[in-house]
């Protein structure tokens, strides 16, 4: 029998709601001081400015402006900058998975009167340290696949591209997790399916990691198949809510498989295509998926009920392709890759913690061979 851990498996108050009850529900919590994550052009896409001057005329606001791409020491410490003045009650994060990543990464290193510089909290994300606080955070992701709102860490990016870091702690955790359907309605056809391969990644390299569990496995499968139904459909009919709604629940459901279990090969390997050639995360996971399920084959359990699910698609690698085609490239040439870049792109693909979680240890040479099938 194998073991199952469940380490404060679902503290997430997780809610799905509308626009409008969200903003009640978060003007209700009366916060008196609250720094606000969420970009101008966010407020402004997603109708949110009464909302923005009701919560500023409630309490103190911090509001980070700024859009939140891949947060880093300096966007870190910058927003702690922020808060010299003002110890929040409460993060509140409106955005993608970047967005809740940057709230998470506020309150591992925020202290009261003491702001960190860039070089110590390099220092600290290389100790894999925090500090303690009582900041709530709230997630409102704007997207539905990166599955932040719900997990217990989050990817900070070097500001030098050399190397990504992971924070992880239950206290990271987000408090609330509003997911807003009508939010998500209004990603493009790309950021759609970016972020729904995003989810289904999380949800397959869950089902395969040395640390999967029954549990872990039926989660996934719900979420996949969930997504493997309906993202062709979401591309298709981009402003039906329930068809929305699905897929946040699918990566809700994903989010909640790899917090008990982190990625593996997929995601390590992704980390150098977005910090070297700003390959979009969801694609640089998706790029590398089909070729990393043919290795794992016969490694894991249940792998039949997994393929399974691709079965009407051709496999994996066909559904790949056809919820990308006429929308993305899969393909590395696209994005500016040399052929010859692809050994020192190896190189930098062995994560801690994701690469060493996969069922079947790759070599670099395991490496350049699947990099090499995916560059043309």
């Amino acid at each position: 029998m194998e073991k199952m851990e469940f380490d404060d498996f679902c503290k997430v108050n997780i809610q799905f709601t509308n626009a409008a009850e969200m903003q009640k529900t978060i003007l209700a919590y009366g916060y008196e001081t609250m720094m606000l994550v969420a970009s101008e052009s966010a407020v402004k896409r997603y109708g949110l400015q009464e909302f923005v001057r009701k919560l500023q005329a409630q309490c103190k606001v911090v509001w980070v402006k700024e859009s939140v791409t891949y947060p880093t020491q300096e966007s870190l410490h910058e927003g702690l900058i922020m808060l010299q003045q003002t110890t929040p009650q409460a993060i509140l994060a409106i955005g993608g998975g970047s967005a809740i990543d940057f709230a998470k990464g506020i309150k591992a290193f925020y202290r009261k009167d003491i702001v960190e510089s860039v070089e110590e909290i390099t220092e600290l994300l290389q100790k894999k340290e925090i500090y303690t606080n009582a900041i709530d955070i709230i997630a409102v992701p704007t997207t539905a696949g990166t599955g932040a709102e719900v997990t217990k860490w989050a990817t900070i990016w070097d500001k030098d591209k050399k190397c990504k870091y992971s924070i992880d702690h239950n206290r990271l955790k987000p408090d609330v997790a509003l997911l807003v359907p009508e939010f998500a309605a209004k990603a493009n056809a790309e950021l759609t399916i970016s972020t729904g391969l995003d989810s289904m990644a999380h949800a397959m390299e869950a089902y395969w990691s040395k640390k999967t569990n029954p549990m872990v496995r039926a989660l996934a499968r719900q979420s996949i198949s969930i997504t493997t139904k309906v993202l062709n459909e979401i591309v298709e009919q981009p402003t039906d809510l329930i068809l929305r709604e699905k897929q946040c629940l699918a990566s809700v459901l994903s989010g909640l498989a790899f917090s008990m279990t982190r990625t593996t090969a997929s995601h390590s390997i992704s980390y150098p295509l977005t910090m070297q050639y700003q390959i979009p995360h969801g694609v640089g996971v998706a790029m590398t998926l089909a070729q990393v399920a043919e290795r794992n084959r016969g490694a894991f359990p249940e792998e039949d009920e997994l393929f399974a699910l691709f079965e009407k698609f051709g496999g994996v690698r066909g559904f790949l392709e056809q919820i990308s085609e006429g929308v993305m490239s899969l393909k590395l040439k696209d994005y500016g890759v040399e052929q010859e870049d692809i050994p020192q792109i190896a190189q930098h693909t062995f994560t801690l913690g994701r690469m060493d979680n996969n069922p079947v240890a790759f070599s670099q040479q395991d490496v350049i061979e699947i990099l090499e099938e995916i560059y043309e």
